[in-house]
């Protein structure tokens, strides 16, 4: 009897040996979803840091060409989603663990919007939600600086990791780069006009519903200022709000009409310069992210920006 079960034990052993060996190199294939490789890459000095605007719009790679010789790498975009890392205490806290000690000459590229300073609107059936974003992965994710990440494996990942051994997850439209870059490989929107208007049109209808059931937080807003006022003892911080299609500008501008105003009083009150490339000409997928040519494009300019602001002071 002992010896079946020294036996079994072995056999178990044997095949779970194997099935790591063949899962480690999966493991470390430069895309499994989009969200990660910005938890296995070191800690990053200089950061890209926002929502999906800010994932998909700028291009660390390309700010790195342009200013690397004069601000701290490795440099990440560390933006994720609306529903992940609005601001408030835990994407600070996720920011604190993914920045690389010692930092300090970094440079931050903080993207704002009115959707990322909100939170919903309480009603008598639907009390005050606090930061919905506490229970997700961006708050409970402890270790984001570890390949492979084995707490995201487990706790985050949205299929079963078997996948992985019998075929590359990476989509036809969406991957992420090693820098952080989400890219949605869309065809240019000139050349899809119409599936391009249907996008903008769904992508609206829901922020529109998004604005009707939210409201501008002033718990959000201040840890905007407790996040400017951490970076800034490790670099150059710069308030960037993303180029959006003309109708999306409009309804922010309708939701929070002081919203600009209320950046420009940020800027002046905490030190840091404020970008603000709202309803400016880039081509978008849905009126809400720009499209991965623009993406380019509006990384370019923005890194010429960001070299004339901080060359002049």
């Amino acid at each position: 009897m002992r010896k079946l079960l020294f036996q079994l034990l072995l056999l178990l052993g044997s095949v779970g040996l194997v099935a790591g060996l063949l899962l480690l190199p999966a493991l470390r294939r430069p895309y499994l979803d989009a969200f990660y490789t910005r938890f296995t890459t070191p800690p990053a000095a200089s950061l890209v840091i926002g929502t999906s605007r800010a994932a998909q719009a700028v291009l660390p790679t390309v700010l790195q060409a342009r200013l690397g010789q004069r601000f701290e790498g490795p440099w990440l975009n560390y933006a994720f989603t609306l529903y992940q890392s609005p601001y408030g205490p835990s994407y600070l806290a996720s920011i604190q663990r993914k920045l690389a000690p010692n930092t300090h000459n970094g440079l931050f590229v903080v993207a704002v919007d009115p959707w990322s300073l909100s939170v919903a609107r309480p009603t008598r059936a639907r009390p005050p939600a606090g930061f919905p974003e506490d229970k997700l992965m961006i708050g409970q994710l402890r270790n984001v600086s570890q390949n492979p990440n084995l707490d995201y494996l487990v706790h985050y990942i949205n299929f079963s990791l078997y996948r992985l051994l019998l075929h590359d997850t990476a989509k036809v439209v969406e991957r992420l780069h090693p820098d952080g870059w989400l890219e949605i490989a869309l065809p240019s929107p000139l050349t899809t006009p119409a599936r391009t208007r249907q996008r903008e049109t769904e992508r609206l209808a829901t922020y529109h519903q998004l604005a009707a059931a939210s409201q501008p937080s002033a718990a959000r807003l201040a840890s905007l200022h407790q996040l400017i006022t951490f970076l800034k003892g490790h670099g150059r911080v710069v308030l960037v709000r993303v180029p959006t299609g003309q109708a999306m500008t409009a309804l922010e501008a309708a939701y929070q009409p002081d919203f600009d105003q209320q950046m420009q009083q940020t800027s002046q009150a905490l030190g840091v310069p404020y970008l603000n490339y709202a309803g400016q000409p880039y081509l978008t997928t849905d009126g809400n992210h720009l499209w991965r040519g623009a993406a380019h494009a509006f990384s370019l300019r923005l890194a010429e920006d960001i070299d004339s602001l901080t060359t002049k002071r």
